[in-house]
């Protein structure tokens, strides 16, 4: 039966049999294999058993008749006979259901989809944090435990054997007491063969006296991961079952699971293009031991690759789950579209362009020279050059927007030639008018808690501060501005950086995509090998109201990637296009030592990226950099070993050196110094805060305090370090020259408080004042909403003419509507009517005198139905 008619039919609630399974269909998969009908699941001392048909709803119902139901908690996926353990759901089972027991047997049917970090199969008895004692499967190891407390009265039978990644398998438990009555023996199966013992376990089932946190795909440790995996049965039984039973459950179960399997495939789901027009190689589930044929042969493969043929073809797809040798097998209809002509390759290519942000543009663009799917030849012309660029020069490529006075809708047209043929596509874009980038006063931090303790650790918090050594949370712990869904990417979101366009009304945040928490732990999380090779974007254009997140592969076509970390841009003016630059591990591309080290690309939107190119690369691992400019040098800050600093007047020129080079010429990186040498660190305990190597500190960050907050210096830069080591959020430095290497221009900065949270791997913003007001009002719930009325920036100043004082002020619309101004001085009221958006208005006030004291100017401007008033101080002027 094809999915079509499947689809149309309502999926039958299975129920396995007690007696058997052979024969079992479900929504049109056709059961293969060997009879199983010698095969029968034992009923004596059954205590529970779930078959999880259940298609809707939060209860798992008990069908040994026994009427121990069951509640799944965090999200119901139920998929004809399975439920999806995602990472953020579980079943609680009912609390007491092996209380006052001396022997027990759980079988569960389970296809793993996560096995690393900490995590349990299930739990039943108290919790681990509490020391209340618990009988467990851990998956990971495979191991078998119990234990009077936690871990660290554990007995346990260790597998030396591993469970399979998606595949079906029968895993039972059985604990007895012994003879002796004093000792019991674990016995940990699958698949109804032995594979681990332990006859003289010291804790017997009867020793568990807490029996409320029963669980299944959660651990009896708060901090450890939930279960990833399918599971389509869990029986509990008063007794030590045989292998042989167990090999009967198993048989038994075997072709339900295969039936459930294929049953729940969404080919549909699984592609983003329609199944009956099918242009492209198709993905094609195999999680649960899935393995696919089509018909006719030759135009779907069975990795999914698409090859199109001369006309229009109907394929048939055959997916087959294979179960311990019991097989079912279910059919998909598609229709591949047939090969497109040279004319239709041209189409499809300027179809495929997109240019983000057409509708609200603010910055340069990709012009793609190439189409993407078919690879015609474009070439580009527009409307508007004086506004978009589409030749480039001098290095530079085409796309450099120049925004205008006003916003200016342009048209951009796209030539594709393939073959001979030429096609053409207009594309419509909004250019904003010139933004005129108001001064920095104030500053947003971004940062995630670290602590790694839960799911709301690892996301995004942001603080304030109106100097640069005083920030103010916005959010209470566990109440992020930004996060990840425990099913998006990796489930958390670290070391993230915000990065303003170069016009100044665009924003974008970039993180690690990455949950320690959610991988059990350092300990077990294997983040470095098996980690995203994804970048976590959010954007904006007024810090508030932020983009859904995509997560482009930015390190994925790195050779042997292992993860992507701590990613950060910098704008080069000189190219036109950001600096994208991040940690990758990588054995194939190693030259010295540690296989991590740092890669750069380009991009001007962050959504298409050039290819990642190794940038530096040394005998240890090299992480976190950081990279800002001042004057004519480029500084960049890494974490390999110590946090050293180099310079150099080029920015992607690679470094590939056992250790920094100390010299070199001005296009290459050069070693400035290291914070333990500049400011004679020492070698004590990292908590002393006095030791500034690598092994205390990283995610060194570089920013520019904002002109109000240098004091006496004529410039003034921070550099924030990560104390990792002892777990204490951000250690501050300052520079009044960031190259160096005297102490007397570098200090540790004693001054700073970073709030209630700790601050980990983040970055400072310089914001100006209106945005700063804009956060706090959405975020902390402070202030009024400065969008709610004209954003005036006023300024006042005194001059003498004629031996009296005449008090100026001026008043600036940095608004989008035009606005009313009442200008409030001691010595008189004027109205400022109409003051255009960018523009200015001045009014003077005669005072009359000759001598007048400091004073304050209050403009109260109205627009668009808003009111707000702002003020201006003014100095002491004596004339005479």
């Amino acid at each position: 039966m094809s999915d079509r008619v499947a689809r149309e039919r309502a999926r039958p609630r299975l129920r396995r049999a007690l007696s058997g399974a052979a024969g079992l269909a479900v929504a049109g998969a056709l059961l293969t294999g060997g009879p199983a009908a010698a095969a029968e699941v034992p009923t004596a001392g059954l205590l529970a058993s779930y078959d999880f048909s259940e298609t809707s709803g939060t209860v798992l119902h008990d069908g040994s008749g026994a009427g121990r139901d069951a509640t799944v908690v965090g999200g119901e996926d139920w998929h004809a006979g399975y439920m999806q353990f995602d990472g953020a759901n579980h079943v609680k089972l009912p609390d007491g259901i092996l209380q006052g027991e001396d022997a027990a047997t759980i079988v569960i049917e389970t296809s793993p989809e996560n096995l690393a970090g900490a995590q349990f199969l299930w739990n039943i008895g108290g919790s681990g944090n509490a020391a209340t004692g618990q009988f467990f499967i851990q998956p990971v190891a495979p191991r078998l435990s119990i234990s009077k407390t936690n871990w660290t009265g554990e007995q346990t039978a260790t597998a030396t054997r591993k469970l399979a990644l998606d595949q079906w398998q029968s895993v039972a438990a059985t604990i007895s007491r012994n003879g002796t009555g004093t000792t019991s023996t674990l016995r940990l199966y699958v698949d109804g063969e032995l594979w681990a013992e332990k006859t003289d376990s010291t804790v017997n089932l009867a020793d568990l006296t807490a029996h409320t946190l029963n669980y299944i795909g959660r651990s009896a440790y708060s901090a450890d991961a939930l279960y990833r995996g399918k599971v389509s049965s869990f029986r509990l039984y008063d007794s030590a079952l045989t292998a042989t039973q167990l090999a009967d459950i198993a048989a038994v179960d075997a072709p339900a699971a295969a039936a459930e399997t294929v049953a729940g495939i969404d080919l549909d789901a699984a592609n983003e293009q329609d199944l009956a027009q099918v242009e492209t190689d198709l993905v094609l589930p195999r999680a649960g031991g899935v393995s696919w044929e089509s018909d006719p042969a030759g135009v779907i493969a069975a990795d999914g690759t698409v090859t199109q043929q001369a006309a229009d073809t109907a394929v048939t797809l055959t997916a087959t789950a294979d179960v311990r040798g019991q097989t079912a097998s279910r059919t998909f209809d598609v229709t591949v579209l047939h090969a497109p002509s040279a004319a239709e390759q041209a189409q499809r290519d300027l179809a495929a362009i997109a240019v983000p942000d057409a509708g609200d543009l603010r910055s340069s663009i990709t012009l793609p020279e190439t189409g993407s799917r078919y690879g015609s030849a474009l070439t580009w012309t527009t409307d508007h050059p004086e506004i978009v660029d589409v030749e480039g020069s001098g290095g530079i490529a085409p796309g450099v927007v120049t925004r205008p006075a006003a916003d200016t809708q342009v048209t951009l047209t796209a030539t594709a030639q393939n073959g001979g043929v030429v096609a053409t596509r207009e594309i419509e874009l909004l250019v904003r008018k010139a933004y005129v980038m108001p001064e920095t006063t104030d500053y947003l931090f971004a940062h995630f808690t670290g602590t790694e303790d839960s799911h709301t650790d690892e996301q995004i918090y942001l603080a304030t501060s109106r100097d640069g050594a005083t920030f103010t949370d916005t959010r209470a712990d566990a109440d992020p501005v930004l996060s990840l869904a425990p099913d998006e990417g990796d489930g958390g979101v670290r070391d993230p950086f915000l990065v303003r366009s170069p016009e100044g009304d665009r924003f974008f945040l970039i993180a690690t995509d990455l949950s320690i928490y959610h991988r059990g732990g350092w300990g077990n999380s294997q983040a470095t090998t098996t980690g995203s090779t994804k970048i976590v974007v959010w954007e904006s254009t007024d810090l508030v109201n932020w983009s859904e997140p995509r997560l482009p592969d930015l390190a994925g076509s790195i050779p042997g990637a292992g993860m992507m970390w701590a990613p950060e841009a910098y704008w080069d003016e000189a190219t036109q296009q950001y600096y994208v630059y991040w940690a990758t591990r990588s054995t194939e591309q190693n030259t010295f030592g540690d296989p991590v080290n740092m890669y750069i690309a380009t991009t001007r939107d962050f959504v298409t990226f050039s290819e990642p190119r190794l940038w530096i690369d040394r005998q240890i691992s090299i992480i976190d950099t950081t990279m800002f400019k001042v004057g004519d040098w480029y500084y960049r800050a890494s974490g390999d070993g110590q946090i050293t600093i180099e310079k150099s007047k080029a920015i992607d020129v690679l470094s590939v050196s056992q250790t920094a080079k100390t010299s070199g010429t001005e296009q290459e990186w050069v070693q400035v110094g290291t914070l333990q040498s500049i400011l004679g660190g020492t070698t004590e305990a990292c908590s002393t805060g006095r030791n500034y190597t690598g092994n205390c500190l990283e995610g060194a960050e570089f920013f520019r305090y904002n002109e109000d907050d240098r004091g006496a210096a004529e410039a003034l830069y921070g550099l924030m370090t990560d104390q990792y080591a002892a777990g204490k959020g951000y250690l501050p430095f300052r520079t009044t020259d960031p190259g160096s290497t005297s102490a007397a221009d570098w200090s540790k900065a004693t001054d700073v408080d970073f709030g209630v949270l700790k601050k980990r791997h983040g970055a400072i913003l310089p914001i100006t004042q209106r945005e700063y007001e804009r956060v706090m009002y959405h975020f902390a719930g402070v202030g009024e909403d400065p969008d709610a009325g004209p954003v005036l920036a006023v300024t006042a100043s005194t001059r003498c003419a004629a031996g009296k004082v005449v008090l100026m002020a001026s008043v600036r619309n940095d608004g989008d509507t035009a606005a009313t101004a009442v200008v409030s001085t001691p010595y008189g009221t004027k109205t400022l009517a109409a003051v255009a958006p960018g523009g200015t208005v001045s009014a003077a006030f005669t005072t009359r005198t000759a001598s007048i004291a400091a004073g304050t100017v209050e403009v109260t401007g109205t627009a668009g139905g808003g009111e707000r008033t702002e003020s201006a101080d003014y100095a002491a002027l004596h004339c005479g």
